[in-house]
């Protein structure tokens, strides 16, 4: 069986995946309750040797956790925005960290881009997310907001490509 070298930066190091962990990690990602004995099944391992793995793959960091994912419109999260946010350089780590603190914001991330940071805010509606903006524009070290409106989503993919060789 053919072994892959993962390099994590989480962790700085490195973790060998055979193919049964790859194929593991796969099925987990669409189906994260899945029974043992069903994933052992499905990927053509004994049950023993299935939770053998996804223990290794979540002590090593590998899988971070297990969850669940909501749809945003039953809950009523009709308003999607992106925000580029320019922000004062000897500030920029903090900015970072009170917009991750945000529950209202859903996603950061540190751009190389025009913009410092590019991040990802869900709200009822109108009035909610006039409120939320106002948050993030109080927050010291930013310098200025550019507010995209999201109109349509054409993929919103929660699951990492897994390629067996």
């Amino acid at each position: 069986m053919s072994r892959i070298h993962v390099k994590l930066m989480s962790t700085r190091s490195t973790v060998e995946l055979d193919e049964d962990d790859l194929k593991i990690l796969g099925v987990l990602q669409g189906e994260g309750d899945i029974s043992f004995s069903r994933l052992g099944n499905t990927v053509g391992i004994p049950t023993s040797t299935v939770h053998d793995k996804v223990k290794r793959l979540i002590s090593e960091g590998i899988i971070k956790k297990f969850t669940i994912i909501v749809d945003e419109r039953a809950l009523g999260l009709n308003v999607v925005v992106l925000l580029g946010v320019e922000t004062n350089a000897k500030l920029y780590k903090k900015v970072a960290e009170k917009l991750v603190d945000m529950v209202e914001v859903v996603e950061v991330y540190g751009t190389t881009a025009e913009f410092d940071l590019m991040i990802k805010i869900q709200a009822k509606n109108r009035d909610e997310l006039t409120k939320i903006l106002d948050k993030v524009r109080a927050i010291d070290g930013i310098d200025d907001i550019y507010i995209f409106s999201v109109l349509e989503v054409f993929k919103d993919q929660h699951m990492r490509p897994i390629k067996l060789k």
